[in-house]
């Protein structure tokens, strides 16, 4: 059985209502439970800020298609970073707009630079990577463009 160590930790009234407003609807039976998950998400952030890291992620790209050329230049985009593009797919979301879900892998330095060309395309109105790294089952959100 694992032990745990109590530890005591001090807040304002405001930020304590806060906090357990939140929590409430997360589903969390407890403030412990909670502040367990906090502390291993900013552990598990940190680890994974290393730009020399493994990840895969998913891109999800929101594309204005008024704007001339925007899918030449997402294509280019795709082309130009063969080590981290994997796949694609493309769902419409109104007459004037689509959005991209694109499948990508390698170093986050990789795939932070494949995020910067995206969002640097004019027509691209939101872009968000979601990540992970190999054999840690953590969660990672980088946004542009929020």
């Amino acid at each position: 059985m694992e032990t745990v160590t109590r530890i005591g930790v001090s807040l304002e009234p405001e930020l304590l209502n806060l906090f357990d407003d939140a929590i409430l609807k997360k589903g969390y039976v407890s403030r412990s439970e909670a502040i367990r998950d906090l502390i291993r998400d900013s552990l598990a952030e940190n680890t994974w800020k290393n730009d020399d890291n493994r990840v895969i992620g998913v891109f999800i790209v929101v594309i204005d298609l008024r704007v001339t050329n925007v899918l030449d230049k997402m294509d280019s985009v795709y082309r130009s970073h063969p080590q981290v593009f994997s796949h694609s797919l493309s769902m419409p979301v109104s007459n004037f707009s689509k959005m991209d879900i694109i499948v990508a892998s390698g170093k986050l330095f990789e795939l932070r630079n494949f995020l910067g060309d995206i969002t640097s395309i004019k027509g691209v109105l939101r872009c968000k990577l979601v990540s992970i790294t190999p054999g840690s089952c953590n969660i990672h959100k980088i946004g542009l463009r929020e």
